[in-house]
């Protein structure tokens, strides 16, 4: 059922789909992501999860929030907005 699946004319008809929906820079973001997320998760294993740098005695570098979703996408729309009133 899934013979010759994995065949070079099937990947390159993936990869062309995956680049027409998502778009070059969403491509290019994901793959950026993934391959720090990769080369981080082997830096961990070098050194066992421990920082060299951070050390039990300093306290942690406060870490900013996230802004949802909701509040990012509102955002944007209210600067398209203000843009437009121009």
């Amino acid at each position: 059922m899934f013979e010759g699946l994995l065949s070079p004319w099937h990947l390159v008809i993936i990869a062309f789909v995956a680049f027409m929906v998502l778009g070059p820079k969403k491509l290019a973001d994901r793959w950026k992501g993934l391959s720090d997320t990769v080369s981080r998760w082997g830096d961990d294993d070098a050194t066992d999860g421990l920082s060299p740098s951070t050390t039990a005695d300093e306290p942690a570098p406060p870490v900013e929030a996230k802004l949802s979703l909701a509040r990012r996408i509102g955002r944007r729309l209210t600067r398209r907005r203000r843009r437009s009133l121009r």
